[in-house]
């Protein structure tokens, strides 16, 4: 029987991010036998060599390099030099309106360079777009003959014009769980008939592997609060520190360790330090693999403004640590709308107010712990693997 070929594109090879270790995992439970598989990463994107068996051998692994220099094209090249006119002359809005043009020409330029130099005489059966917005408007130009979008974000209203045209033309629309997809069927109406589900997994036997190769690296002789994620706007440390000083200031004694690194790194450390804070607040930087953090200790949470399917939240669940999320989509959802955890008000505040019992109670924190059983890790992950033949075989 001829395998069926199948292209992902995605924007980073980075251990570090979610929408990577979510791929990892598509791509290890895909039946070989059955498909050719292509990894595309963009080019401009975190290119750098994946963990050691992250991707199986049977993937074909391309990384996009793209050297034209597209403000040297006579379309792109004639929009900036009005933009630099206007700008010259002060008029303001037609210097903002040209710039925005030739930034958008560039775009699609970009956008449309992938498929000119890597697929041109390629025609797929099934081709995905593993992190939307980025890979959708490159994913319109390659030739197959279905198409397919994975959503990790509930902020699709955000999403740019060449986003939502390119969906257009696609297939259908994968969202990581039931309140992504509900986001997504209000944000597109028109595209409802086109939404599916395919809810993340992660691999419970590797983490407690991974856990049990890197103990935990505290050593404190008070309550650890562990948080993993990209120092960026939307994971919300900012709501974290300002939690830890209220704690701080109820007279709470505890250690808070921030484990990972990104743009915000520098207004994080000046929010510790403003704060009075570094005594209770440890950066550790970019951790590849943070289950030693996690599985050390003795609440997890996860203070963000936006989250459609936090796998750091599920990876402390095979740990089981007690755990505490924002009201984001993928935090209501995981955990079960708070049955599973402690669900708080997207706020500093109400950060503090659900953390503080658990800091004053340690039989509090070890009734709250949750616990995935390997029986529904394994359920989860046939279902998972299942889905996603399904989806490549052409049968959704």
């Amino acid at each position: 029987m001829k395998k069926r070929s199948v292209l992902f594109i995605n924007d980073s090879l980075s251990g570090g991010s979610g929408v990577f270790r979510s791929l990892a995992q598509t791509l290890q439970n895909i039946p070989y036998e059955k498909y050719d598989v292509t990894l595309f990463i963009l080019p401009g994107g975190d290119t750098a060599s994946p963990p050691d068996g992250a991707l199986p051998d049977e993937v074909k692994l391309i990384k996009g390099e793209d050297g034209v220099h597209y403000y040297r094209r006579p379309t792109v090249a004639a929009t900036h030099a009005l933009s630099k006119v206007f700008s010259a002359l002060k008029i303001k809005k037609a210097a903002a309106f040209f710039k925005k043009l030739s930034r958008g020409r560039v775009r699609a330029l970009r956008s449309r360079y992938p498929a000119k130099a890597y697929f041109s005489d390629t025609v797929f059966d099934a081709a995905v777009a593993y992190t939307v917005p980025g890979c959708a408007p490159v994913l319109k130009h390659v030739k197959a003959h279905r198409k397919y979008a994975v959503f990790h974000s509930s902020q699709a209203s955000f999403f740019p014009d060449e986003t939502k045209d390119a969906l257009r033309l696609f297939d259908g629309m994968i969202a990581v769980n039931d309140g992504v997809r509900q986001v997504l069927a209000e944000t597109y109406p028109r595209f409802s008939d086109k939404i599916g589900v395919i809810t993340n997994y992660v691999n419970a036997g590797d983490i407690l592997k991974a856990a049990a190769a890197k103990p935990s690296p505290y050593n404190e002789d008070k309550p650890v609060i562990c948080s993993c994620g990209r120092l960026s706007r939307e994971k919300g440390f900012d709501l974290a520190v300002g939690a830890a000083k209220i704690l701080k200031d109820r007279g709470l004694d505890f250690i808070w360790y921030f484990v990972g690194d990104g743009e915000d790194r520098e207004k994080i450390e000046h929010l510790i330090r403003v704060n009075t804070l570094e005594d209770r607040i440890i950066l550790t930087g970019y951790a590849e693999d943070p289950y030693g953090h996690i599985g050390g200790c003795d609440v997890y949470v996860q203070p963000s403004y936006e989250e459609a399917q936090p796998l750091a939240l599920l990876e402390a669940a095979v740990l089981g640590r007690t755990v505490v999320s924002t009201e984001t989509v993928g935090g209501k959802y995981i955990l079960k709308g708070g049955s599973l955890g402690v669900l708080t008000p997207v706020s500093a505040a109400g950060l503090a107010d659900g953390i503080e019992p658990l800091l004053r109670d340690a039989a509090l924190r070890e009734a709250k712990r949750f616990v995935y059983s390997p029986e529904d890790n394994m359920k989860d992950r046939a279902s998972f693997a299942a889905a996603w033949d399904r989806l490549l075989s052409g049968q959704e």
